[in-house]
């Protein structure tokens, strides 16, 4: 470590110039990710995924969501006596999907009385689409107003539902990943500031970010040859904000408190290395490992994930002992300001607990042992499986399609068979 640490900083504008590229990348590969990813969760080789196949080659569709369009004729009128507006109406709904080839059932095409309600008001079409290519507003967006347009046209009431749909509270759009990630990150960066009350606190962060975008662009690179899932962008932000910022923090501390020992800048990154790094290595190849396990598993979307997620421990480790220490060796002490917490002495009350652990180290292990026992306990009574609708939206125009059908006497089990 103290060999690569002294390279890192001899050659530190060529290092910070090589990442420095590689996080432009990352930045032009993270936008062109998400509609290379996939969101195919088969298991190959069982019933339920042979059965999906055989869908997808007679019909060209899937079960991956069945869209429920509703249409309530005005009060005094029934279905039937209007029977071919509302065949017109699911028709313009249909041909408002553009590119998409969908799979429509109604009562007109089958006769089934199923598809009306009891007071005789309300029908419904079951729409089957293709496999989305993409994480996200599928085929919803130009689906609802093109239905809403032909109903009004008609004078009817209509409504879109699915399960996808409730169970996304009804929105149409969910935060993003770069969202979700900017909101860990900010509460992240609340603890390091916290933690190093200068500048300093902004370098962790912006290891992190190195870290995670030069892995979404090599996952980028693995989409041209290889399946990968759309989870793999999830962990790859989850893992990598932790990871990253965790192993910078044991670094940077330990350099600013041989700075604070006394030691000249480059002597106590490179100390720092020699003590912090190894611990960065052995855990950065520690999850690594642990993630690539998964290859194991005979399902391609956790065998991806495997690969993919195997990248950020890597990359992360591959940041922190080449880009950290060249950057401490050049802008670390100037911003280390205003140094508000010093770290000449060690903090009393971390000491004090330290003291009494040892101390009592028989009971404190007891103790511990009983937490995770009642941590663990919850996990045997814990059921795996789709939610009800009971558990889904309660309210929004997605809740009140649902509602219109079960108040006419349509049960659940269009969205949940």
């Amino acid at each position: 470590m103290e060999r690569l640490a002294r390279l890192v900083m001899h050659h530190r504008r060529i290092v910070s110039a090589v990442w420095l590229v590689l996080f432009v990348g990352g930045m032009l590969s993270a936008s062109q990710l998400s509609d290379r990813l996939s969101l195919d969760f088969s298991l190959p080789g069982q019933p339920g995924d042979e059965a999906e196949q055989q869908l997808i080659e007679t019909y060209g569709v899937s079960t991956f969501d069945t869209y429920v369009a509703v249409v309530t004729v005005p009060q005094g009128e029934t279905v039937e006596e209007n029977q071919d507006a509302v065949a017109q109406v699911f028709d313009a709904a249909v041909a408002g999907v553009k590119d998409v080839e969908l799979r429509v059932v109604t009562f007109a095409s089958t006769g089934d009385e199923g598809f009306i309600t009891d007071d005789g008001r309300t029908t419904f079409a079951l729409l089957q689409a293709p496999i989305p290519v993409a994480f996200g507003p599928y085929i919803e967006v130009p689906l609802e107003p093109a239905l809403s347009e032909a109903a009004e046209s008609q004078g009817f009431d209509s409504g879109l539902t699915s399960y996808g749909l409730l169970a996304a509270g009804g929105d149409t759009e969910g935060p993003s990943v770069l969202v979700e990630t900017l909101l860990g990150a900010a509460g992240a960066l609340l603890v390091l500031v916290f933690v190093y009350a200068s500048f300093l606190a902004l370098l962790p962060m912006l290891i992190a970010a190195v870290s995670i975008l030069t892995t979404f662009m090599l996952v980028l690179v693995l989409t041209t040859f290889s399946d990968v899932s759309v989870i793999v962008q999830f962990l790859i932000a989850l893992i990598g904000l932790g990871v990253a910022i965790d192993y910078s923090l044991l670094v940077v501390s330990r350099w600013r408190e041989e700075r604070a020992h006394g030691r000249d800048n480059e002597d106590a990154v490179v100390v720092a290395m020699k003590t912090a790094g190894h611990a960065v290595l052995a855990s950065g190849v520690t999850v690594a490992i642990s993630l690539v396990a998964l290859l194991v598993v005979p399902v391609p979307f956790l065998r991806s994930m495997g690969i993919g997620g195997m990248l950020i421990p890597l990359v992360s480790v591959s940041v922190v002992l080449t880009l950290l220490p060249a950057l401490l060796s050049s802008v670390g002490p100037r911003i280390d300001y205003p140094r508000i917490r010093h770290e000449g002495k060690a903090s009393r009350g971390w000491s004090a607990w330290a003291r009494f652990i040892v101390r009592h180290r028989f009971v404190a292990t007891a103790a511990a042992l009983v937490v995770l026992a009642l941590l663990i306990i919850p996990v045997f009574s814990l059921k795996i499986g789709q939610s009800g609708l009971e558990s889904q939206a309660r309210s929004g125009p997605r809740y009140d399609a649902v509602q219109t059908l079960r108040d006419g006497g349509v049960g659940s089990g269009l969205l949940t068979p």
